[in-house]
C-alpha cells in the first residue's frame, strides 16, 4: 500500500511540473515537429487524451466498441501514467444501437485526479474521421454523406486533427491503426461538450453556468453521442481537449481560475436559426445567431455558404441578451446553384491572451434548395398511401382568420407557385391525422358497418376547444384504378342530432382519381339513398366535389424538429383547389346543407403540408365568392408541425 502511494504522489509531481511549465508558455510543445504554414498549435487547449475507436458490429442492432489510447510525447498534459493507463477513464453507458450504419451510445469521461487544482473547463471530446468536402476559406475539409460523421454535434472545431496537428499532439498510437492506413483527412471535425453541470441530451445553452463549464475532478460527465459511418469503414478518432490555467490559493471553482485563460477564449457555443425563404430558384431569409462566450468579447460573427454568395458574410453590432449576445442579418441566394442543397459554415473566434492565437467555433449545417422538378409536382395513389402508412401520426397547427376584418392568413392562396410559408401560422388549434387498421380498439367495434373493401380507417382528431372530435374515414387504394376509394365516413363527435347514426356508409365508394399534377381536374357527383320504405326515398344525400390542380413551387411548415433544427422543413408542392357542397334530399330532405372551399399544399411524397377552408352556409353572408373563388370571410388555416412514429 506504501509503494502505490508513493508512485501517485510520483506521479502527482510529474503532472504539477508539466503543467507549471505549460503556464509559462502555453503555446509551445515541447517538441513541435513538423507543422503547417497555418501555426495552429494549441494554446490554452489542452490535450488531456486520445484515442483510436473501432466498431464491430453484431448484427442485432448493437455493436461492441473499443478505444486504443494514442501514445504521444508531444503534447502540454502528458499523463499517461495517470490518465491514457488508468483503466475506465472512458465508459460506454446504456444500450448501444447500431442500424442502417446509425450508432448511438451513451459515452461518460471520468475525472482521473482528485485534487481541485485540476479542475479542467469547456471539455470537449472531438470526433475525428475522413473528409471529403471542401469550399469554405482555410481550406477546411470536412464530412460529407460518405464519410464518417457525428450526426448530433454541439459544434466543430479544427483542434487535434491529425492533417494539421501531426507532430503538434498526433502521432500514431501503437495499439490502432497509423493515419496513414485510417487516412483521417477531415482538418474540421464535430465534438460533443462535456461539463459537469450537463445532463447526456441536455443542449449546451441550458447549461447551469455558475461554474463556467468545469469539469470537475473525481467526478464523470456523460453525453449521448449519434454518429454515422459510411464508405471508410468503422473506425474513428477520439481526442478529448479541455481549458486550464493555474488557479490561484486555496482554490474555490470557478474563481480561483482566471476566466480569461482557464476558459477557451474562443465562444464555447453557438446557437444559429436560419428562417425559410430560400429556395434553389433565389429567394433570401433571416438569420440569427446566439453566440456564447465566457468573455462576452465576440464582436462579429462570419457566415460562409460559397454556393449562395461569395466571401463570408460579417454580422456585427449583437446585442446584449443577457448570458449571451445575438447576431442577427439577411442571408440570400445570389448564386442560383443547380444543386439541391448549400453548406453554410458559421464561426466566431477568440484571441488567447497569452500566445495571441485565434480559435474558432464552427456549426456547419445543411440549406436544402426546393424547387420544382422539371417533370412537375405528381402526386401518385403510392405517395398517398405513405402519408398513410400505418403508426405515423401527422400533427398539425393552425388559427382562424377574418379576411373581411383586414387579417388573411400569412399566405396567399391565389399564389400559383410560391413560395409559401406556413410557418407564420399559429398554432392556436391543433389536430393529428394518423391511418390505423381495421383491428385497431379505435376503429374494430364500426369497422363492419362500412364495405370489407376498407383497407384501413384514416382518423382525424381535433380539438374544438374542450370537446375532442374524431372522423373516421374508411378508405381502399385501389391501385387497379388509380383511386383513392372511401367507403364512408364514421363521426365520434357533438355535432350529430340526437339517434342519428354516426356510421355513414357510401356503397358505391366516392372515387378520387390519381395521379395529381398541375393539370388535374376532375368532378364528382354521387347520390345516396339513406332512407327508403318502398319505393319511396324518404331521406337522401348528394355529394359534390370539383378540384383543380392550380399551382407548385416550393413551401416551408413549421415542422419540428424541421431542418436543422431550425423549426422548419420545405419541399416542392402541388396546390390544389376543391369545391365541395353536400346536400339532403327525399320527403324528409332539407335540402343544401352549404359548400366547402379547400385549398391544400401536398408535397411531392403526398404529405399534406398545409390548407386554408372555408365555408358558405345556407344563411348570412358567405365567407368566399363561389364564381372567383376569392376568400372573403372567415376561413382557416393549418400547417403540418410533426410527424412521429
Amino acid at each position: 500500500m506504501a509503494k502505490n502511494r508513493f508512485l501517485h504522489f510520483t506521479c502527482f509531481i510529474f503532472l504539477l511540473m508539466v503543467l507549471l511549465g505549460c503556464s509559462e508558455n502555453p503555446g509551445a510543445p515541447t517538441d513541435p515537429g513538423k507543422t503547417d504554414s497555418k501555426e495552429i498549435d494549441a494554446s490554452s487547449h489542452i490535450l488531456l487524451g486520445f484515442w483510436d475507436a473501432n466498431v464491430i458490429p453484431d448484427n442485432h442492432g448493437s455493436a461492441e466498441i473499443s478505444f486504443a489510447p494514442v501514445r504521444t510525447s508531444q503534447v502540454h498534459l502528458n499523463v499517461l501514467g495517470i490518465l491514457q493507463d488508468t483503466p475506465g477513464k472512458l465508459t460506454i453507458e446504456g444500450p448501444i444501437s447500431f442500424t442502417d450504419n446509425i450508432l448511438e451510445f451513451t459515452l461518460r469521461f471520468h475525472h482521473p485526479l482528485d485534487i481541485p487544482n485540476y479542475t479542467v473547463f469547456d471539455m470537449r471530446g472531438i470526433f475525428i474521421g475522413h473528409g471529403s468536402k471542401s469550399g469554405f476559406s482555410e481550406g477546411l475539409i470536412y464530412a460529407d454523406d460518405t464519410d464518417f460523421q457525428l450526426l448530433n454535434a454541439d459544434g466543430l472545431t479544427r483542434l487535434w486533427n491529425p492533417a494539421e496537428y501531426s507532430g503538434l499532439g498526433y502521432v500514431d498510437g501503437h495499439l490502432g491503426t497509423p493515419n496513414s492506413v485510417a487516412n483521417y483527412t477531415a482538418t474540421l471535425n464535430g465534438y460533443k461538450y462535456f461539463a459537469t453541470d450537463l445532463d447526456p441530451d441536455q443542449d449546451v445553452t441550458t447549461m447551469d453556468t455558475s461554474n463556467r463549464g468545469a469539469f470537475l475532478v473525481s467526478q464523470s460527465a456523460a453525453r449521448h453521442i449519434v454518429m454515422k459511418f459510411a464508405d471508410y469503414g468503422f473506425q474513428f478518432q477520439y481526442a478529448v481537449d479541455v481549458n486550464w490555467w493555474t488557479p490561484t490559493l486555496p482554490v474555490v471553482v470557478p474563481d480561483s481560475f482566471d476566466v480569461t485563460r482557464a476558459n477557451c477564449p474562443e465562444p464555447y457555443q453557438l446557437s444559429v436559426w436560419v428562417g425559410p425563404g430560400i429556395t434553389g430558384d433565389g429567394g433570401s431569409t433571416q438569420m440569427m445567431v446566439d453566440v456564447y462566450d465566457w468573455q462576452d468579447d465576440v464582436s462579429n460573427m462570419y457566415v460562409e455558404a460559397p454556393l449562395l454568395f461569395d466571401g463570408p458574410i460579417t454580422l456585427s453590432d449583437p446585442v446584449d441578451m443577457g448570458g449571451f449576445s445575438r447576431f442577427q442579418g439577411i442571408m440570400e441566394n445570389l448564386n442560383l446553384p443547380p444543386d439541391n442543397s448549400a453548406d453554410l459554415l458559421f464561426y466566431a473566434e477568440g484571441t488567447d491572451p497569452v500566445s495571441m492565437k485565434v480559435f474558432r467555433t464552427y456549426r456547419l449545417f445543411s440549406l436544402p434548395l426546393p424547387r420544382t422538378p422539371s417533370e412537375g409536382v405528381i402526386i401518385t395513389l403510392q405517395d398517398d398511401m405513405a402519408y398513410k402508412t400505418i403508426g405515423v401520426n401527422y400533427g398539425y397547427g393552425g388559427s382562424t382568420y377574418d379576411y373581411a376584418g383586414g387579417n388573411p392568413a400569412p399566405l396567399d392562396p391565389s399564389d400559383s407557385n410560391g413560395p409559401w410559408d406556413f410557418t407564420q401560422i399559429p398554432a392556436d388549434g391543433s389536430s393529428v391525422r394518423s391511418a390505423l387498421a381495421k383491428t385497431d380498439p379505435a376503429v374494430s367495434g364500426f369497422a363492419g358497418s362500412f364495405s370489407g373493401y376498407t383497407q384501413y380507417f384514416f382518423q382525424t382528431q381535433m380539438s374544438l376547444g374542450s370537446t375532442p372530435e374524431d372522423v373516421y374515414q374508411a378508405e381502399e387504394h385501389y391501385e387497379g384504378g388509380n383511386l383513392l376509394r372511401m367507403w364512408g365516413i364514421y363521426y365520434n363527435g357533438t355535432a350529430l342530432p340526437e339517434g342519428v347514426n354516426p356510421a355513414i356508409p357510401l356503397d358505391p365508394p366516392i372515387d378520387f382519381p390519381y395521379p395529381m399534377d398541375i393539370n388535374t381536374h376532375y368532378v364528382i357527383d354521387k347520390e345516396y339513398i339513406i332512407v327508403k320504405v318502398g319505393p319511396v326515398v324518404l331521406l337522401s344525400l348528394q355529394v359534390h366535389f370539383e378540384t383543380w390542380g392550380i399551382g407548385e413551387g416550393p413551401a416551408f411548415v413549421p415542422e419540428t424538429p424541421g431542418v436543422n433544427g431550425w423549426g422548419w422543413n420545405t419541399q416542392p408542392v402541388l396546390v390544389t383547389r376543391t369545391v365541395a357542397s353536400l346536400a339532403t334530399g327525399g320527403t324528409l330532405g332539407q335540402g343544401s346543407m352549404g359548400n366547402g372551399l379547400i385549398y391544400q399544399w401536398i408535397a411531392d411524397d403526398g404529405t399534406l403540408y398545409g390548407s386554408i377552408m372555408a365555408g358558405n352556409g345556407t344563411s348570412g353572408d358567405p365567407n368566399y365568392n363561389e364564381v372567383t373563388y376569392e376568400i372573403i370571410g372567415s376561413a382557416s388555416a393549418n400547417a403540418l408541425r410533426s410527424i412521429t412514429e
